[in-house]
């Protein structure tokens, strides 16, 4: 499995000391050993995993022709759409890897009410910076966040983003 160099460099990152660790989803600790250089994972609950998504530098996608254009975009929604599901249905046997191979723990409901609290300006504040470069950060926050709740994920603070 090729790993991307952000994610090569990690892992010597937190074999070095350079840091602590970092969020990441269990796939990623299990899959690339980061268990390796940092034993201890701590499940947040931030909500859904990151989606995966394929992508392309834009100048490179301008310039294939229209029908390989298509096939990428084609090829990346189902890439999408496959892993997600497959973390989803992978997600449990990922954990209980993680609970035999090192110390996972779980953060307290007030730490973690208290952190989300602590973000929401930060949350709103880049989003309306966002929305000043022309970017429609405030809809792409609220779908994520509406999708989430769509699919059972309660929020510790529902960002207000309006």
């Amino acid at each position: 499995m090729p790993v991307s160099s952000s994610l090569a460099t990690s892992y010597t990152e937190l074999t070095t000391g350079v840091y602590n660790g970092w969020i990441m989803f269990p796939s990623a600790w299990v899959n690339l050993k980061l268990y390796e250089p940092a034993p201890f994972y701590t499940l947040i609950g931030f909500g859904s995993m990151t989606w995966h998504g394929m992508t392309i530098n834009k100048d490179t996608y301008d310039a294939l022709p229209a029908d390989v254009q298509e096939i990428l975009l084609e090829v990346s929604a189902e890439f999408e759409t496959l892993t997600g599901s497959a973390n989803k249905e992978q997600y449990g046997k990922q954990i209980e890897t993680l609970r035999d191979l090192i110390t996972v723990t779980e953060i307290d409901p007030a730490v973690q009410q208290e952190w989300a609290e602590s973000l929401q300006p930060w949350v709103i504040r880049t989003a309306a910076e966002l929305e000043g470069q022309g970017l429609p950060a405030k809809q792409v926050m609220n779908l994520v966040l509406d999708r989430a709740e769509v699919h059972g994920y309660s929020w510790p603070v529902r960002y207000a983003l309006e």
